[in-house]
């Protein structure tokens, strides 16, 4: 009777996992199109004692209209690449050529065995997650393909809409250092819950600014309430980008590929800020080599190569 019980159990919770996989599956895909954004963010309470909170509203579309194109790159069955492409019109309705980005890229991967958990400025470390069997591996990349930060859960699967929500810990994001101009913490815990809708997606976030001393220390600075809301426009508005993807898809496949193996699970990752930053140094090397045919085994081997150099010379050994 017992062993009944257990095979039960076992095919009970291997349909659950089956479940979950295909929900995240089709929730993904389904974050894919083109969008207009709203990203938002204010503080709403001072945690450190003396600390006055900042009643300034992040905006993105203070003064513009910002789209996003996202397209998904499969990678394996269980693997997908949300490329976001962001890019803003005018308030006369004028695309922004200057304003055209490769933003973030988000890797969603099941089951994985591995991830790297940002524990300190500038260090991530190797933790297996080959016990994390029904759950999905979300990382965020740099605007050059490193590491930002990742997190694992499932996708809900008896929700109305399909949820995925995750705790973790990260840099500083980039809107509160290059537009925020903030300079008095570098760490952040985030509180993520993703809502898929079909015709829009919702990132919530709650988290927390925290500042992380050189000892180690965490000192709480101030709870931040802000959203990523992707409302789905017709394709046609995403046409504007498409060239600009299309001279740079083969030169990011292999700046992709080059990360892929940097990051193959083995060792601990640390990086050190100099200037230039890395990602000017993988931006000048994007220009030089986007209208080149990358399909070129020579050619190739020699960006690879000069990718691998800048990576490494970025990295503490």
């Amino acid at each position: 009777m017992l062993r009944i019980l257990l095979v039960a159990l076992f095919f009970s919770n291997l349909a659950l996992a089956d479940s979950s996989f295909e929900v995240g599956q089709t929730a993904i895909r389904k974050m894919a199109g083109c969008f207009l954004i709203d990203y938002s963010y204010v503080e709403t309470e001072a945690l450190k004692p003396g600390y006055q909170k900042d009643n300034r509203v992040y905006d993105v579309n203070k003064n513009k209209s910002v789209k996003e194109l996202i397209y998904v790159i499969e990678m394996a069955p269980t693997r997908f690449r949300l490329q976001h492409i962001l890019f803003a019109a005018a308030l006369d309705g004028k695309v922004m050529q200057e304003g055209i980005l490769r933003h973030q890229a988000e890797d969603w991967e099941y089951a994985a065995p591995f991830r790297y958990n940002f524990i300190r400025p500038g260090q991530w470390e190797v933790q297996n997650t080959s016990s994390l069997s029904d759950q999905w591996t979300r990382r965020i990349t740099n605007l050059d393909d490193g590491l930002r930060y990742q997190c694992s859960a499932p996708w809900q699967t008896t929700t109305s809409y399909p949820e995925w929500t995750c705790s973790n810990y990260s840099p500083i994001p980039g809107r509160e250092t290059r537009d925020m101009g903030r300079k008095d913490y570098n760490t952040l815990m985030r509180g993520t819950r993703i809502v898929n809708y079909g015709t829009s997606w919702l990132e919530r976030q709650n988290n927390v600014k925290t500042i992380h001393a050189a000892d180690d220390q965490r000192t709480e600075l101030a709870k931040e309430e802000g959203k990523n809301w992707y409302v789905r426009l017709p394709d046609s508005e995403c046409n504007p980008v498409r060239e600009f993807v299309r001279e740079r898809t083969d030169f990011w496949a292999l700046l992709q590929e080059v990360w892929t193996e940097v990051l193959d699970g083995q060792s601990a990752f640390t990086e050190k800020t100099m200037q230039p930053s890395r990602y000017m140094k993988v931006m000048e090397l994007e220009e030089k080599y986007s209208k080149i045919n990358l399909r070129d085994s020579s050619i190739r081997q020699q960006v690879k190569s000069e990718l691998l150099q800048i990576i490494e010379s970025y990295r503490v050994r």
